[in-house]
């Protein structure tokens, strides 16, 4: 398993949006899995990492969505890739509806609304599903929820909701692409959710589900332990 981290600049305060400590926090976890070789990039994947990568996990807020960059995500799709999006990296502007056809929703900083608050994460996907089997229904955090997003929620599997304004709203997801399969959350605004033994069970499952489905692989890694 090829893995490339991608990140940006910290552009929030202290322990929120830390892009550079999670992505050498995650480098150092991930390594640690059997046959898994991890990479970083800065801001975009090289062309080296998109022909080699079998999954690329983007966490940072990219202001600068193009042609080219969506014609690289979709050739990386194509080719059976998988991509996770974590909290700002699903912000597409300036071209959201664009961003949503490739990851399945997207946030639209204009348009979304946002909200620090505790909140409850709802498990909404079957008792049975690869990625939340065994987790609890419900998960509380201190983060970040988006709402409402860009793009069909009937072309996205939802796993979590989370409740704003009277209304659950989609957190959580995955997407089918072609041959290519996309892992997104909304939740991981602050450092401490990116920490969390649960959440770092959806996200490791996540990222062996976009690889082909080896959702157990990297579990052991969300406590600091090898499968």
């Amino acid at each position: 398993m090829n893995i490339a981290l991608v990140a940006s600049k910290q552009d929030h305060g202290p322990g929120q949006h830390d892009y550079p400590a999670w992505q050498k926090k995650w480098h150092e976890l991930l390594a640690r899995g059997a046959n898994v070789s991890v990479t970083d990039a800065w801001l975009w994947p090289t062309a080296e990492q998109f022909g080699q990568a079998s999954v690329l996990v983007f966490y940072y807020w990219n202001r600068d969505w193009n042609a080219e960059k969506f014609q690289q995500l979709d050739e990386f799709l194509a080719g059976g890739g998988g991509v996770v999006v974590l909290h700002s990296a699903t912000i597409g502007n300036p071209e959201p509806q664009q961003l949503a056809e490739r990851i399945g929703l997207a946030s639209d900083s204009v348009k979304t609304k946002y909200l620090h608050t505790p909140v409850d994460l709802k498990i909404v996907a079957p008792t049975n599903h690869p990625i939340t089997r065994g987790l609890p229904g419900r998960i509380h955090f201190l983060d970040e929820p988006y709402w409402p997003l860009v793009g069909d929620t009937n072309k996205v599997e939802v796993l979590a909701t989370a409740e704003q304004e009277g209304k659950a709203w989609p957190m959580v997801w995955t997407f089918e692409r072609g041959k290519g399969r996309v892992f997104a959350s909304i939740f991981g605004h602050y450092t401490w959710t990116l920490d969390d033994p649960l959440f770092r069970i959806m996200v490791l499952r996540g990222i062996g589900w976009v690889a082909g489905g080896e959702v157990n692989r990297l579990t052991g890694l969300a406590e600091g332990r090898l499968d």
